[in-house]
């Protein structure tokens, strides 16, 4: 395993290493709700493109496809330039793309503009967490991570509600244009104020052996596997309850669904604090690995209480919050690959990580859908068995890196 490169120390916290943070994880901030205002926005904007529900469900996940192929660049590309103009012309790329799509008039200008804003998104949770790392040090690469992670997770409980008030009062392209405004305002505060640290001495080999060859430099260490392996499975086990499956999970109880819906938002409340605070609780402990396997055994015995036990709404929150708080440990998978490799390679082992969780995510999210039934009316049983694999796939996860996974806390916090 490389040795991580000892840092100069000096100009690491302070009130300019968090006014750098904040305007990264503001960016981040952005494009979540931005997303998140697609998925709220898409009836209208289909009924007055005149759009089918395959072009819909196609321009959505053109997104996340353009996102999940790109996003393993995007490290790289910050260990080689830093993010001075990086982010800055990612914010620039994303606020272009939401221009075109509240002027768009057609499925094309539909499918480009999500093509543009997902090539800009790639810089948003990894460059914050990058930032993170230059501006408070390695040792608390993993904390900052996790609060990056927090912010965005509150951001999408509470972004989404503020947009789906917004639009019974005005129209989607009224919205979508609020947001390419705030875009080239946040664009000029990020070119004035984001700098690089300047006392980070980060060499990056890309320097000297390109991109692809600093990819391969961390996808050739297998820890790096396991620990994204863990990683990805709780992350998709996420998405997959808190975008698709959770709330009809809880409606099968016969729950009313505006109860099951909110019930189904505790888990993303739950992932908010538990990204906060599960870095500092695996330092207590001194332990990244048993933390990572204690949240994945806390994940999997709450999934199954939430499957196999009648539950009323108020219970319903409590377990999807608990999930939400359990799956928050990915944050770890960050925290380990970043203490496997040197402070050079941190912004490329975070967007291999990154680009793991998301490609496990999408498989666990469409998977359980493939195992329903084809009826109207899904019981509680159709459920249970299509959730299974993902219970099950966390369970292997736990095994494997039970026995193979190393630690990787070093002890010098």
């Amino acid at each position: 395993m490389p040795k991580p490169v000892e840092k100069i120390s000096s100009h690491l916290g302070g009130v300019r290493a968090w006014w750098m943070w904040i305007i990264a994880t503001t960016f981040l901030l952005f494009l979540f709700n931005l997303q998140t205002g697609y998925n709220i926005i898409n009836p209208d904007l289909a009924k007055e493109l005149s759009l089918s529900v395959p072009q819909v469900s196609v321009v959505a996940s053109i997104y996340t496809a353009i996102f999940g192929i790109t996003q393993i660049f995007s490290g790289p590309i910050l260990d080689r330039f830093g993010v001075r103009f990086v982010i800055p012309s990612a914010i620039i790329t994303v606020t272009g793309g939401a221009w075109l799509l509240s002027q768009a008039d057609s499925y094309f200008l539909l499918l480009l503009a999500q093509v543009i804003m997902a090539v800009g998104a790639i810089f948003g949770f990894v460059g914050a967490g990058f930032v993170g790392g230059q501006w408070f040090g390695s040792d608390k690469f993993g904390f900052m991570f996790g609060l990056v992670q927090s912010a965005a997770a509150f951001g999408s409980f509470f972004g989404g509600n503020i947009i789906n008030e917004l639009l019974a009062h005005y129209n989607w392209r009224a919205i979508i244009e609020g947001f390419t405004v705030f875009g080239v305002v946040l664009a000029g505060v990020a070119f004035v104020f984001l700098r690089d640290n300047p006392s980070e001495q980060r060499t990056s080999s890309s320097f000297q052996t390109g991109i692809i060859s600093e990819l391969i430099s961390v996808l050739k260490i297998p820890q790096i596997w396991l620990s994204m392996f863990m990683g990805s499975v709780l992350f998709g086990g996420l998405l997959s309850l808190a975008v698709v499956w959770a709330s009809k999970i809880i409606q099968s109880y016969g729950i009313a669904a505006v109860s099951a819906n909110r019930a189904s938002l505790m888990i993303w409340l739950g992932c908010g604090l538990g990204a906060g605070v599960v870095e500092p609780i695996s330092q207590k402990f001194r332990s990244r690995k048993g933390a990572l396997l204690a949240s994945g055994l806390l994940f999997i015995c709450v999934l199954l209480v939430m499957l196999y036990v009648p539950v009323n709404a108020y219970l319903a929150g409590l377990l999807t919050f608990m999930i939400g708080f359990a799956s928050a440990a990915h944050m770890l998978a960050f925290t380990m690959a970043a203490e496997m490799v040197p402070v050079s390679l941190e912004g490329t082992s975070a967007a291999v990580t990154n680009s793991g969780l998301y490609l496990v995510g999408a498989l666990m999210i469409t998977l359980p859908g493939y195992l329903l039934p084809h009826a109207v009316h899904l019981r509680l049983a159709d459920f249970q068995l299509a959730i299974m694999p993902v219970w099950i796939i966390s369970a292997i996860s736990i095994v494997l890196c039970q026995l193979f996974l190393k630690e990787t806390f070093r002890g010098n916090h």
